[in-house]
């Protein structure tokens, strides 16, 4: 039963707390998300100008490859690998970064929040990410992998 005295007061802060994780945070993760997606849309262009770039320096030794033996498409596959494990190494490595600076930060964030956060919960849209990674991978690896699948074996053995 609530108080009706004039010096009464009453809160409800469930209402709030609602209010600040869908109005607030909502929109944090939103743009969170957006930026996540440029960076590794940024880190994907990086990605393939390196290896298309390194082909220039790896004629020869795909048209060594190709020489001892190595189809056009082993020589595909090989590069095409090398964009998704240089993206994957990298997905791996920037989740293990994050949940590692939560893992430093919970303590710190409880201590002056009260606000209990798991550093070892993974959310949905980070599961996304590696079928993500992969697909973008992929289309990176395609240009260099042609350009590796094109190269003509006499010409880079002189």
């Amino acid at each position: 039963e609530i108080n009706e005295a004039p010096y009464a007061q009453a809160a409800n802060p469930g209402a709030q707390i609602r209010w600040l994780m869908t109005i607030v945070l909502g929109n944090i993760q939103t743009l969170m998300i957006i930026m996540t997606s440029l960076i590794i849309v940024v880190s994907g262009v990086g990605i393939f100008v390196s290896i298309y770039n390194s082909m220039a320096g790896r004629r020869k030794e795909i048209a060594i490859m190709r020489a001892l033996g190595a189809g056009r498409r082993t020589v595909f596959s090989i590069v095409l690998s090398e964009a998704v494990l240089l993206c994957l190494a990298g997905g791996v490595f920037g989740m293990v970064l994050g949940h590692g600076l939560v893992f430093v930060a919970a303590p710190i964030v409880e201590i002056r929040t009260g606000l209990v956060i798991d550093p070892l919960s993974f959310d949905r849209m980070e599961l996304v990410l590696f079928p993500c990674l992969v697909a973008l991978a992929s289309l990176i690896g395609i240009v260099p992998g042609v350009t590796a699948y094109q190269t003509d074996v006499a010409s880079n053995l002189n």
